[in-house]
């Protein structure tokens, strides 16, 4: 009954103010729980793992594509939630880039759900998250027997996912950037998703120099939902690119009360006029696509009217955070931290030290 109440709802609601479209129609927010998507539906779940980035897609057909997993202490929750949305398999897992924050929860994932495909950039990247990451791929088992399959993902890769459902890869290109203000993020794995009635833009944590080379590449940007790159950050967004994408719908997967700001008030004002959710405001963002090809948004917290910033949450705990630059490490309070790409997190001193990394001044006591 809860789910047909839902269902009624959100049939019912229709969204005011909204320019006439080509695309599907918006239907107004509802409120609902987590639960497994109707046979013959498109649903994107975007989870609210706090500061890093996890959506689910569940296809009309059934299969499924988990993008990226947030930290490693979100893994059980991740896998809970995986569970409440009827996911007993996943037919792809992809690693947007290698950073703690996007792939961290893979390594539960991984190791509790059957996995068909795996997908990566395939650069080298010295984290002992990534490690737990990779060796979780090579341990984990696909739903047939045997282990799940390993693909390095460039631009020009399409899915047909379901009957005229498309995935398409749009980044990263060969050669992988490199020198930029961050490599990873800027060589993420940038996904488009077309359906009857709508598409999606998943675009991990590029910055300048990635969304310059999907400029030069002329790749296919429109799209009715974007989900914002770099949780909000300034360098992830920019007038040019919205002016590419034209998104009705935003969504930012960010932490509550992190330290980084996140999302910044640059971003926030160039999102002014599109119809923005928060992971941290909204909770897990479920849209779907049926047959009346109109898009259904429902979440499970309704933001409080005005509202920018909810209550802090603690940080999660590391031991030491290093530099990848500098082969440096830090305490987690100390004052010269690095710019958030370049941290890697560690353990424990001894895990930092056996990865090449020498302690700072902070960590010395001097």
């Amino acid at each position: 009954m809860r789910y047909l109440g839902w269902l009624f709802a959100l049939w019912l609601l229709v969204l005011h103010g909204c320019a006439p479209s080509s695309q599907s129609p918006v239907s107004a927010e509802s409120r609902t729980v987590l639960q497994p998507a109707p046979r013959g539906v498109l649903q994107v779940v975007f989870l609210d793992v706090g500061q890093g980035d996890s959506a689910l897609i569940t296809f009309p057909n059934g299969k499924t594509m988990l993008i990226d997993g947030g930290e490693v202490e979100q893994g059980r929750v991740l896998v809970r939630k995986l569970q409440q949305l009827g996911v007993r398999r996943l037919d792809w897992v992809v690693a947007s880039h290698p950073h703690s924050d996007h792939i961290g929860g893979l390594i539960e994932v991984l190791r509790t759900v059957p996995v068909s495909e795996v997908w990566d950039i395939g650069s080298p990247y010295e984290s002992p998250v990534y490690r737990d990451f990779l060796r979780a791929v090579r341990q984990a088992r696909a739903p047939s027997g045997g282990r799940p399959k390993f693909r390095v993902v460039r631009s020009g890769l399409t899915l047909e996912a379901a009957p005229n459902v498309r995935v398409s890869v749009l980044a990263p290109r060969e050669p992988l950037l490199q020198g930029t203000r961050s490599d990873p993020n800027n060589n993420s794995i940038v996904l488009r998703l077309d359906a009857p009635g709508g598409s999606f833009l998943f675009t991990g944590d590029i910055e300048r120099e990635g969304r310059q080379r999907l400029y030069a590449a002329r790749a296919n940007l429109r799209a009715d939902v974007l989900k914002v790159s770099h949780h909000g950050a300034a360098n992830g967004t920019d007038r040019a690119f919205l002016n590419r994408v034209q998104p009705r719908v935003a969504v930012i997967s960010v932490g509550a009360g992190n330290r980084y700001g996140h999302p910044h008030r640059e971003t926030l004002a160039l999102l002014r006029g599109v119809r923005l959710y928060r992971t941290d405001l909204n909770g897990d963002i479920v849209m779907r696509l049926g047959s009346e090809r109109k898009l259904q948004i429902a979440t499970t917290r309704t933001a409080t009217a005005g509202s920018t910033r909810p209550v802090a949450r603690p940080a999660p705990a590391f031991a030491v955070i290093g530099n990848h630059r500098s082969k440096v490490y830090h305490a987690p309070d100390c004052p010269s931290l690095p710019k958030p790409e370049n941290q890697v997190r560690f353990r424990s001193s001894q895990e930092a030290e056996a990865a090449g990394y020498r302690p700072h001044t902070c960590v010395e006591g001097e």
